[in-house]
């Protein structure tokens, strides 16, 4: 069990005090450092199909059609009508997180939830209120959010959780950087006097870009705009998994209050031990380049899948908290998929199938997606609680 110097208890906050940047440290508006535990809301506002209840195929033998967020929908609005499409996505939102979520994730000694969302979700008529009734849930529960742009204009990669596999256009069509900025200054006007809002993610893992020099030329267009509407909100800037030693120093960017991005998947890994030689291996220069930067560094996302140990989670959580690093696990709950999700379904619990189900099929299964009919091994929340 890992010690509760290196976990120490959490104090419900019914009162969140904005965050800035103070050296390598994130701080609260009274001096006091706060690190950020938490866990991403995956699979909520950008649907992965390999982590949820949804059948991919319309059959044993067929091809797998529905691939992402864009596939589920189209493949529901063609067989049932917009209106229909629109009801069920709705339902979906409803009941895969609610109310009950946040207060799960504050009752493991945790401080904040990281919330993927689609660039699009803003197009949607009620967007942007999801995403506030989401930081006002989290802030009743004393938890900060940090809003992470999953899916940008045109896509910041080929992944399929950019909400539409193989695009990966950001980079170059000049409109879809011009849109990403209007849909920052949005967001940032809605959320600059929110302190339960922690910091701004731009962009989810931007590997496609071509270069690190075009990655940080569109990351200093966005943070320009946002920076002209909210002067003082943290800000991540992630390394699209091309070297943290690639990114540039906030000085030299003239950059204010950022916090720099990690994701750490080790596929490599022959052992659940393997992980956490892995993260004690990165320190040494990690912790030398952060010290070149002068500013926080958030890990947002990491597991120790494929292989998957539960007391090696607390010795992986321990060892990012010695570090002195925010982090937030990925993620909260997944369908069938080894040790992904802190929670998954009972078995039994039947999968989605968009190809042959009737809207009152979908609604009635969607209920039964809710956390609280999933079940959490009991190892893995100690290993969360510490």
């Amino acid at each position: 069990m890992i010690c509760s110097l290196i976990f120490p208890m959490i104090v419900a906050q019914t009162g969140l005090k904005p965050l800035s940047t103070d050296g390598m440290n994130l701080v609260d508006s009274s001096g006091k450092v706060v690190q950020l535990r938490g866990v991403n809301f995956g699979s909520w506002l950008v649907e992965e199909i390999w982590m949820t209840p949804i059948s991919k195929s319309e059959g044993e033998g067929k091809p797998e059609t529905i691939k992402d967020h864009s596939s589920l929908w189209a493949t529901i609005e063609g067989r049932l009508g917009k209106a229909s499409a629109t009801k069920i996505r709705a339902h979906w939102r409803a009941n895969w997180i609610t109310k009950d979520d946040y207060s799960k994730v504050r009752e493991l000694g945790l401080n904040h939830v990281r919330i993927p969302f689609l660039e699009a979700l803003l197009d949607e008529p009620g967007g942007l209120e999801i995403l506030k009734t989401a930081v006002a849930n989290a802030k009743a529960n004393g938890l900060y959010v940090v809003l992470d742009m999953h899916g940008a204009p045109g896509g910041q990669s080929n992944e399929h959780h950019t909400g539409k596999e193989n695009r990966n256009r950001l980079w170059f069509d000049v409109e879809n950087i011009t849109k990403m900025e209007a849909r920052w200054k949005v967001l940032a006007a809605a959320f600059k006097n929110e302190p339960a809002v922690a910091m701004y993610d731009l962009m989810n893992e931007p590997m496609g870009a071509p270069n690190p020099a075009m990655l940080h030329l569109v990351y200093d267009r966005i943070i320009r705009a946002v920076r002209t509407v909210d002067a003082k909100k943290v800000i991540l800037v992630d390394d699209g998994y091309k070297g943290f030693e690639t990114t540039p120093h906030t000085n030299l960017a003239q950059w204010t209050n950022i916090c720099y991005s990690l994701h750490f998947y080790n596929f490599d890994a022959k052992s659940p031990a393997d992980h956490v030689k892995g993260l004690e291996g990165k320190i040494p220069n990690l912790k030398q380049l952060q010290g070149y930067r002068n500013a926080p560094l958030y890990i947002g996302e990491f597991q120790l899948e494929p292989q998957f140990q539960a007391a090696e989670l607390g010795r992986y959580l321990g060892t990012l908290n010695k570090a002195g690093w925010n982090w937030s696990l990925w993620t909260w709950k997944a369908y069938s998929v080894g040790e992904w999700g802190v929670f998954r379904a009972k078995p039994g619990v039947p999968r989605l199938d968009p190809f042959r189900d009737s809207e009152a099929e979908m609604m009635a299964k969607i209920r039964g997606y809710r956390t609280s009919e999933w079940v959490a091994p009991g190892e893995y929340l100690k290993a969360l609680r510490g």
